[in-house]
C-alpha cells in the first residue's frame, strides 16, 4: 500500500471514529459524508479561482438547546501528533471563507475536529479575526480565493462580515481515544432514542 492510500485509509477510519462519536453525543440528528450520493453534494464546493474543487468530510444537523436545528460542516483530521496540521488549518479556513459566501444555510457552524491540537501556545488566537485574515492571505490560498496574488488587492477584495461570521461559527474540538469511549453506553443510547421517538433507521 503506497502512502496515499495510507492517508486516505486512515482518513476514512477517521471519519468514522468522527461519526460515532457525534452520533453518541446525542446531540446529531442528521450526519453525512461527502461520499454519499444523496447528500455528499452538500459538502462539495469550488474555488473561485483557479477551477479546482474541495469538500468537507462529513455535515449534517444538530439537536437540541440553543443548537437545534443548526448545521454544521467539519473537517476531520485523525492524526496522532500534530504532522501539518497548522497548514491544514489555513486550508480550512479558506474553504470555511468560500463555502459560507456560497451556501451560508449548511454553515451554522464549521467544525475542526482532530486528535491532535496544533500550535498550542497560540490555541486561544485561532478563532480571531486577525488569525483568519492571516490564513486567508496565505500565498497558498490569496489566489484562489481572490484571484490576485497581491496582498493589498486582496484585502481590498475581503469581506469583513464573512471573517466575522466565521469568528462565531468556528468550532475546534479535539478528542482522544479515551473521550471516544466515555460517551453515553449502547443500551441507554438506544433507550434514549426511543425515548425521543427516533427511528433507529435514521442513525
Amino acid at each position: 500500500m503506497v502512502a496515499g492510500e495510507i492517508h486516505q485509509q486512515t482518513g476514512s477510519i477517521g471519519i468514522d471514529r468522527a461519526k460515532r462519536w457525534l452520533d453518541n453525543t446525542t446531540r446529531v440528528s442528521s450526519i453525512y459524508t461527502n461520499t454519499e450520493k444523496v447528500f455528499g453534494d452538500l459538502l462539495h464546493f469550488r474555488w473561485p479561482h483557479g477551477g479546482q474543487s474541495f469538500s468537507f468530510d462529513i455535515g449534517g444537523k444538530l439537536r437540541g438547546g440553543a443548537l437545534h436545528d443548526k448545521s454544521f460542516m467539519a473537517e476531520v483530521k485523525a492524526y496522532k501528533y500534530e504532522m501539518d496540521s497548522a497548514r491544514e488549518y489555513a486550508e480550512f479556513i479558506a474553504e470555511c471563507y468560500v463555502a459560507f459566501q456560497d451556501k451560508p444555510d449548511y454553515c451554522d457552524n464549521l467544525i475542526w475536529l482532530s486528535w491532535a491540537p496544533f500550535q498550542a501556545q497560540s490555541w486561544h488566537k485561532h478563532r480571531t479575526p486577525e488569525t483568519i485574515k492571516k490564513h486567508l492571505l496565505h500565498k497558498e490560498n490569496i489566489h484562489r480565493v481572490f484571484g490576485t496574488t497581491s496582498v493589498e488587492e486582496a484585502k481590498a477584495k475581503l469581506n469583513e462580515q464573512v471573517v466575522y461570521e466565521l469568528t462565531n461559527r468556528l468550532w475546534l474540538l479535539t478528542l482522544c481515544e479515551e473521550q471516544e469511549s466515555l460517551v453515553i453506553t449502547t443500551d441507554n443510547y438506544n433507550r434514549l432514542r426511543a425515548f425521543m421517538g427516533v427511528d433507529e433507521e435514521s442513525r
